[in-house]
């Protein structure tokens, strides 16, 4: 398959995909928050198999821990994010080869207003890998614009709702104003069990049914027992993934602090571009997609770079089962007189709930480095949701 070929495949599948559902009264985008939280732990056991025509390239185990989390608030907001990968390949001639690869970052923006999108910011780059002599360290002072709202309570609230209509404890739709107030209600779970301790259910559920019941939609009194069940089941059985939808924009300078090696001095300043936009589509998907470059702040600016664009799609065709796709290019010039390096892997996939921790990942990808041939392979890891 042609390098242009993959270019079109994966907007193609993208614009393919098209879900109809009961209109609803709310929209993701509907929800605003003061402060919005989230947070992810997971460990991950991978086998991977690639293949060029009848040749097998790559037969390899890996186990991965990864960790995130987001806050936003109208002042403050950042973000941080941990990926350790241990790899082991057992080697042509028969020998086992073991390495380590670590990568952490983090970033944090201080916006100038509480009504306002323009903000200053921090941020952070730490990485290893075996056969570095220490750390690599970057750190990116910038200013940028934009704000990112997470919107995952109020999905949950639409699931609640499209089981309450299924089981015909409510006559319609809940109206706007409601559902996005039991959405705030939802959000608030660590309010209720630190005012109320283990009992604290019980009126958090109240809370909920009591704010319903102002909209006069029950077709009895109240959730009652089946009402009562399909929320619990929503909230602490069903996994629902992350909405988020917002932009962002930063512009900054980029300054090694330490090298990965004791005899190469630092890289020289350069100024770091990134893009950030993030939008579910309808209830049942979620698309984001980032952009950033960077060049030195010397006469090779703009000749020599490094650059990478991500795309990320997910689908929720059930419960227990979703849709992925992801599209990765890089490019990098490393001095004026060099050729551009560049590759683009496109990954799609099958992402299993077996458990309410354990998933199963099947996954094929397409890569193409360069001039290379184009390399296919199969992934299939299964995971362990910490948090």
């Amino acid at each position: 398959m042609r390098a242009k070929d993959l270019r079109w495949a994966r907007w193609a599948v993208i614009l393919l995909i098209a879900s109809a559902a009961q209109a609803q009264n709310v929209g993701p985008t509907d929800y605003t928050v003061p402060v919005s939280t989230a947070e992810q732990a997971r460990l991950d056991a991978t086998y991977k198999y690639a293949g060029q025509e009848s040749d097998v390239l790559t037969n390899d185990a890996t186990g991965t821990f990864l960790y995130n989390r987001f806050y936003n608030s109208l002042p403050f907001a950042y973000d941080f994010n941990v990926n350790v990968i241990g790899d082991t390949k057992r080697l042509p001639n028969g020998d086992q080869d073991n390495s380590l690869n670590a990568l952490g970052n983090g970033g944090v923006r201080k916006y100038f207003s509480e009504t306002g999108n323009a903000f200053y910011s921090g941020e952070v780059g730490i990485r290893y890998q075996d056969e570095f002599d220490r750390p690599s360290i970057v750190v990116i002072p910038g200013l940028g614009y934009g704000r990112f709202i997470r919107a995952t309570t109020l999905a949950r609230a639409v699931r609640i709702e499209d089981f309450l209509v299924d089981e015909g404890v409510i006559s319609r739709r809940l109206p706007k104003d409601t559902i996005i107030e039991l959405a705030h209600i939802i959000e608030n779970e660590g309010e209720y069990e630190a005012l109320h301790g283990e009992r604290y259910r019980r009126y958090w559920f109240e809370a909920m049914e009591a704010e319903i019941a102002k909209s006069g939609v029950f077709t009895e009194e109240g959730l009652g027992a089946v009402g009562v069940l399909r929320t619990e089941e929503v909230l602490f059985e069903e996994r629902i993934n992350e909405r988020f939808y917002g932009w962002d924009v930063r512009a900054g300078v980029r300054i090694e602090v330490l090298s990965e090696f004791e005899d190469v001095d630092a890289d020289d300043p350069g100024a770091s571009l990134r893009a950030r936009y993030s939008r579910p589509l309808g209830w049942k998907s979620q698309f984001g997609v980032t952009g950033e470059a960077d060049s030195p702040l010397t006469g090779d600016f703009g000749d020599a770079y490094n650059a990478a664009g991500t795309l990320d799609y997910i689908y929720e065709i059930g419960n227990r089962i979703d849709w992925t796709l992801s599209n990765v290019v890089l490019a990098a010039k490393s001095d004026p007189d060099a050729d551009v390096v560049w590759s683009d892997q496109l990954s799609s996939g099958f992402l299993f709930y077996l458990e309410n921790q354990v998933t199963l990942t099947i996954e094929a990808n397409l890569n193409k480095v360069s001039d290379n041939p184009v390399t296919q392979g199969v992934d299939v890891s299964f995971g362990y949701r910490l948090r």
